[in-house]
């Protein structure tokens, strides 16, 4: 592994260095590979700028990523290494055109016939039409089993004489709603195998495996949610343990449960990018309503949060609107604390923040810069001409989240309670 880290950035060819000597290990023309979410790229060096910067041939496609190891290839190693794939390929070529050979010869020649054989060796034999022509005529038209064949001219024979059983003869299912009868169920498809019916308790043996689909009051309402639910039921070694694992039709969550002797577990919930936010400094938090505010008044807003609005009235003042005030979840700190604010590398806050709520639930969102006379130098946040407490726009290059409350008629409650009246009335047909 070469000295250092580097740092990457998407769509850029601009590449930089930590702790690396990019001038004696690298020259142009050059390859660097570096692992970034465990995909491997190897990128072409254009210039070599100095011992911390360089500059790839074409931009960098993958996700942005800091602290990367690295390995250097020289171009010399490349060559070699291209070289020998073009061999091993063209040998490979060669082989598929002996075998397409081989094959054809076996399959339409009428007599002996010669083929090659991996090791470069040649050998000769009879065909296979040869084969079946000659054991045909002397079995009076049926090839025996021991022979390869069936040993029958007629198909019942034949998968009596091969000790096939009667699902030989049937169908196989083509959809979860084929009710033909004496179809046959096929492995991987699992057509048949659940209901649109859940099952609420955990009573004696009934415990099938299965795939079912019905509302959050059917399967004790994970995470207090009526909403529609598929939901996968596993067994254990016996019908007294089983696993549960619900997923929202709508909510992107996703919950897992299990019986011991009969007897269920809570829900408990898994967290992912569907329910969580990353804050400002990379840490996650739940999700739900969140507003990321930026500097210049753009905005994000997750599932729970569509439809409200920012806009930037003046520095450091954003109105978001379309919501009922702040929310208070105590994951963010409650009705006051739902805010999470650009910090530098050693954790110290970049901004003051205040907030006021209006009568219709809109909530104005002031910033201003903040400094730390008590920290050294160079972590004070010190600006020219900006003293502590004056009003500032968020940092722009990071952002502030804001957890609201929304309204009960949003419109991500609206396709929530959409999505539950729609499994509601097809459970019920």
């Amino acid at each position: 592994m070469s000295a250092g880290t580097l740092t990457l950035t998407n769509n850029s060819a601009a590449v930089t260095g930590s702790g690396t000597a990019f001038t004696t290990e690298l020259a142009v023309g050059d390859f660097i590979v570096v692992t970034v979410g465990g995909i491997p790229y190897t990128l072409a060096i254009k210039t070599v700028n100095s011992n911390t910067s360089l500059t790839l041939v074409s931009n960098y496609t993958g996700p942005t990523q800091g602290g990367a190891a690295w390995y250097a290839v020289p171009r010399v190693a490349m060559n070699l290494v291209t070289a020998a794939l073009v061999a091993q390929s063209a040998e490979a070529l060669r082989g598929l055109n002996y075998d397409k050979q081989n094959w054809q010869r076996l399959f339409s020649a009428s007599g002996n016939i010669t083929v090659t054989l991996p090791d470069g060796s040649s050998f000769t034999g009879p065909s296979w039409q040869y084969m079946v022509n000659t054991v045909a005529t002397k079995t009076n038209g049926s090839v025996p089993v021991n022979q390869g064949g069936t040993g029958a001219t007629n198909a019942a024979d034949a998968r009596t004489n091969l000790g096939l059983g009667t699902s030989a003869a049937r169908d196989e299912q083509v959809s979860m709603t084929d009710a033909a009868p004496d179809r046959v169920m096929m492995t991987g498809k699992a057509f048949g195998i659940g209901s649109l019916t859940g099952i609420n308790t955990a009573i004696g043996s009934a415990g099938p495996i299965g795939f079912y689909g019905s509302t959050g009051d059917n399967w004790g309402t994970p995470g207090g949610l009526s909403v529609g639910f598929g939901v996968i039921q596993m067994p254990g070694s016996n019908a007294a343990y089983r696993t549960q694992l619900a997923l929202t039709n709508s909510g992107k969550r996703m919950f897992m449960r299990a019986t011991q002797n009969n007897i269920f577990d809570a829900w408990i919930e898994f967290y992912s990018t569907g329910n969580t936010t990353k804050a400002s400094d990379g840490t996650l938090k739940a999700a739900s309503p969140v507003i990321k505010i930026f500097a210049n008044g753009d905005y994000h807003a997750n599932d729970e949060s569509e439809g409200c609005t920012v806009t930037r009235l003046g520095t450091g003042e954003y109105l978001i609107e379309g919501c009922m005030g702040m929310n208070s979840d105590a994951a963010w700190g409650g009705i006051d604390g739902g805010f999470d604010i650009p910090k530098d590398r050693n954790g110290q806050a970049l901004i003051w923040l205040d907030y006021e709520v209006h009568a219709d639930g809109a909530v104005l969102v002031k910033t201003y810069h903040r400094t730390h006379p008590g920290a050294p130098e160079f972590a004070r946040n010190e600006l020219d001409g900006v003293s502590n407490g004056d009003p500032v726009d968020i940092p722009r290059d990071q952002f502030v989240s804001v957890r609201v409350e929304m309204p009960v008629d949003s419109l991500y409650n609206q396709k929530l309670r959409a999505a539950e009246l729609a499994m509601t009335a097809d459970a019920g047909e």
